[in-house]
């Protein structure tokens, strides 16, 4: 086992320290937890393998002798209360022992229940504060307004393609906000990031134009130019196969502005 007085100082360190069984289940966890937080960050906390993500505490986990424990704050346990009944709990712990079957599918639940916890708490903060509204009067969002003037422009066919698009965009974060830029709907968090390009021969086009694109690999970049890279969908069919894809790389613009 890893030595109690020393404290690793990344991960791979911390799980080489123990057996070769301890060391599969610990590595089990440790990629259900990325498959479900694909944009949370991986260190050491509190001397064992921890993640955050939008820049709070997302879960931690640790081996023992005899047992893993697994520690998602309070309201994960508290969520999954019934779920871990079967297990040694304590307020904000869980111990899965190594004699048992590694519980893979309640650890991706509560991970992801702790990921909409820290969106829904990232995006609370964000809210801008309430305002007096006098009786009768009422509030327009311009830039919702100015979306939807330029939507209206299109053709019904063509704004269906763009529609979807748009929605597999938002979807990606609840951080993300949009807004007409550069004369076409633009998403930007903090700093901008994506914006739809002009119309090519019925094709979707997608500017990314955060600096930071320039670190990312993936097969539906496209372009070498200097801080931006562009993404090609034939139609909304294909952008929805490639949803997973597009939805790393905005996370991981996003992960990138809140480092």
């Amino acid at each position: 086992m890893t030595n109690e007085t020393t404290i690793p100082g990344t991960v791979n360190e911390y799980i080489a320290g123990f057996p070769a069984p301890v060391r599969k289940r610990l590595e089990q966890l440790r990629k259900t937890i990325k498959a479900c937080a694909p944009a949370a960050t991986e260190g050491i906390g509190y001397g064992m393998p921890g993640f955050k993500y939008l820049g709070r505490p997302l879960v931690y986990f640790a081996a023992y002798e005899n047992h893993i424990g697994f520690y998602a704050t309070p309201t994960g346990h508290e969520k999954f209360k019934e779920a871990l009944s079967r297990y040694k709990t304590g307020k904000g712990s869980v111990q899965f022992p190594h004699s048992e079957v590694f519980p893979l599918e309640l650890v991706k639940k509560i991970v992801l229940f702790r990921v909409k916890e820290n969106e829904a708490l990232m995006a609370a903060k964000k809210k801008p504060a309430a305002v007096n509204i006098k009786k009768g009067a009422t509030l327009t969002n311009k830039d919702e307004e100015a979306v939807k003037a330029w939507m209206g422009k299109l053709e019904p066919a063509w704004k269906k393609e763009v529609d979807g698009l748009r929605g597999i965009i938002k979807k990606a974060s609840p951080l993300l906000k949009e807004r007409i830029k550069w004369n076409a709907p633009s998403y930007y968090y903090k700093e901008d990031i994506l914006t739809f390009g002009p119309r090519r021969k019925d094709k979707l086009l997608l500017v990314v134009h955060h600096p930071f694109v320039e670190k990312i690999k993936s097969p539906i970049l496209e372009g070498n130019f200097k801080e931006r890279r562009l993404i090609w969908f034939q139609n909304k069919a294909e952008a929805v196969k490639q949803q997973k894809e597009l939805t790393r790389i905005i996370r991981e613009i996003i992960k990138h502005i809140d480092q």
